[in-house]
């Protein structure tokens, strides 16, 4: 069925890694690839749509209860009286369900091209806390890479509990390889249901010791203290690991030995990219230049060989490696059509 539509608006939205290393809902970043496009248009269907494109159309809800985009359309309609009849188009090559950030970027797309669209006035903070109420439990990290870019630090106000971003520009050496495994992980609401509500005093306190390290090694631009650190959670990873929710075999001790091959061996950092399963691979890229004019084959090849080898001896293969560096662009809008006044 064909509607007519009247303005319309584009916006590129950059994927995410969130839980970043032992920064868990506190530490994220923005990817310069993959990215999806949101398209955003006023409809005379009396009602809201949801269409999809690309390489993964097939396996994205067009539900709009379901659908990030279309929840975040919900709230500003609850809040700013956004029209309930649009038709919300996504392009999508993000792989989906995948730990990259789809719902996250979904959500930042469609409240982007709304503000555009219908003059809400809103800054790109205000974006990403909107763009958060579609996401479960109204995290914000992934949400705050894809709307504001770079490395983002996550907090509260100590008053009003509001959330606060901070956002840091990434060290330009900085590069990274997601490795993307064909694992079917249950939904990011499923993995988070797997952690307890308590910790011991020994990982709270190793896990601050992180955090602080890598927040200060970003405001640095340090790259080495950044490898060293990131792939080091005393305690989501470890227990998403023995719940299975990395694939079948991927325990606490096989992604231990993994981090520590892929550190000693290639001086690369692992972290599991969101919820997962896919895998980031954060490396200087300089040193992996300088690597590949000694040797056959480049630093960062050689760790996404060994991560594809393990997968593979435990029934899982790669089925997509992005090689990328952080963005320090978050969600830009790419065209625009009429919009009110």
């Amino acid at each position: 069925m064909q509607h007519s539509v009247h303005g319309a608006v584009t916006a590129k939205v950059p994927a995410s890694v969130a839980n970043l290393g032992p920064g868990f809902d506190v530490h994220s970043i923005s990817l310069q690839k993959p990215t999806i496009e949101v398209t955003l248009s006023e409809s005379n269907s009396g009602l809201g749509l949801v269409r999809v494109t690309g390489p993964y159309a097939k396996i994205v809800t067009t539900d709009p209860a379901l659908h990030a985009g279309a929840r975040a359309l919900k709230v500003l309609n609850q809040q700013f009286g956004v029209p309930e009849a649009y038709v919300l188009e996504v392009n999508v090559e993000i792989p989906p369900r995948k730990g990259l950030g789809l719902s996250g970027a979904e959500a930042v797309g469609a409240v982007l091209c709304a503000n555009r669209l219908f003059n809400l006035g809103l800054d790109m903070q205000a974006v990403a806390y909107l763009a958060a109420a579609a996401e479960p439990s109204h995290h914000m990290d992934n949400v705050a890479a894809s709307a504001l870019g770079g490395f983002n630090i996550i907090s509260r106000d100590p008053l009003t509990e509001g959330p606060q971003i901070m956002t840091l520009r990434p060290p330009l050496d900085l590069g990274v390889a997601v490795v993307v495994p064909n694992i079917v992980k249950a939904s990011t609401e499923a993995t988070r249901q797997v952690l307890p509500e308590s910790v011991s005093r020994e990982q709270y306190v190793r896990n601050m010791g992180y955090v602080a390290r890598i927040s200060a090694a970003f405001a640095k631009s340090d790259i080495r203290t950044i490898i060293q650190t990131l792939p080091w959670d005393s305690f989501v990873e470890p227990t998403r690991a023995e719940a299975g929710s990395y694939g079948r075999g991927v325990d606490s001790k096989f992604l231990r030995e993994e981090k520590e091959i892929l550190l000693k061996e290639f001086h690369i950092a692992e972290t599991i990219s969101g919820a997962g399963p896919s895998r980031a691979l954060w490396y200087s890229i300089s040193e992996n230049n300088k690597s590949l004019r000694k040797r056959k084959g480049s630093l960062i090849d050689g760790a996404i060989e060994q991560v594809s080898t393990r997968l593979q001896s435990l029934g899982h293969n790669v089925e997509e490696v992005f090689i990328t560096k952080p963005s320090v662009k978050g969600a830009t809008l790419k065209s625009t059509g009429k919009a009110r006044t």
